[in-house]
């Protein structure tokens, strides 16, 4: 199998938990993902933990990808909170609009409102930093333009199924036209279960203009708790079936079943020349890995 893949994990919020995330930066290190993405919290909540993660994994040679979201922050402390990534050699952003406080005291007067502000945001903030290295030039007063910086990546999230303020009109199609417009280089899909809800967003997306690629994002339903929620979510209905089978299974069992369900999943995808596949990993890494072995991406000895 030659699809290419991706994770997400989240910074760890205990003692127990870190213990976790670190298994997987190291499981993930020995390997060759495209990237690995790192969540934090709403309004940068957890941005140390999750500079920590991010770190780890940059030390370990990978390329990690930094969440963003738009609520919680004033747009300078946003733009203060770019620049800090991207001192720290942090160039891969996933740029979401993220949910709105509900409580209007905590929301910032002045905020970003959408993902293509925010995607915007990242790109200036970028460009005023110094674009390329000085070097010394031997026997002058004088420094040469050297070779310029990776560019950023920035990823955004598209939805299969549409977003829930969508409507029938599928006003997350332009959404994301409005996120490419701005310098999103690759979209990556909030969850699904049926892989023919991806091949009918990529045709309507490719017809009304989208271009960068559309990576799926796949969760390993390993637990009923874990289907369920994820659904919930996303915002997703049940499959019955598979939650019928995961219920009344062995924990053994629901995860060789999640492993199976998502097995299918990946190799139709596939089929329909996804370029490559995000797995939603909630931090541990096995069944990833024995996701990706068994679809041949990896050696049994990984």
């Amino acid at each position: 199998m030659s699809i290419r893949y991706s994770f997400e994990l989240f910074p760890p919020r205990d003692e127990a938990s870190a213990a976790r995330v670190q298994a997987a930066v190291d499981a993930f290190v020995g390997l060759a993902p495209e990237f690995v993405s790192v969540t934090f919290g709403a309004g940068g909540s957890s941005t140390h933990h999750s500079l920590a993660v991010l770190q780890r994994l940059l030390d370990g040679g990978q390329s990690p990808m930094a969440h963003l979201t738009c609520v919680g922050l004033e747009v300078h402390e946003t733009a203060r909170l770019v620049r800090q990534f991207l001192d720290a050699g942090i160039t891969k952003f996933l740029a979401l609009r993220g949910d709105e406080p509900k409580d209007p005291a905590h929301r910032p007067r002045t905020t970003l409102s959408s993902a293509a502000e925010l995607v915007q945001l990242i790109e200036r903030v970028e460009k005023e930093r110094v674009p390329y290295a000085e070097v010394p030039l031997p026997g002058l007063r004088s420094v040469a333009l050297a070779e310029r910086r990776a560019a950023v990546e920035i990823a955004v999230a598209a939805f299969p199924n549409g977003h829930p303020g969508s409507g029938i009109h599928r006003s997350d199609v332009d959404a994301l036209l409005a996120k490419q417009a701005a310098g999103a280089t690759m979209a990556i899909t909030q969850l699904f279960f049926d892989p023919y809800d991806y091949v009918r967003f990529v045709e309507l997306a490719r017809t009304k203009g989208v271009t960068i690629p559309i990576v799926p994002g796949i969760v390993i339903p390993t637990s009923l708790r874990r289907l369920v929620r994820s659904a919930e979510l996303a915002g997703e209905g049940l499959p019955q079936v598979l939650a019928d089978r995961l219920e009344q299974a062995s924990p053994a069992d629901a995860v060789r079943i999640g492993v199976d369900a998502a097995v299918a999943q990946i190799a139709a995808l596939e089929e329909a020349e996804a370029p490559s596949v995000h797995l939603y990993t909630f931090n541990d890494h096995r069944p990833a890995v024995e996701v990706l072995t068994r679809l041949g991406a990896l050696t049994p000895a990984a």
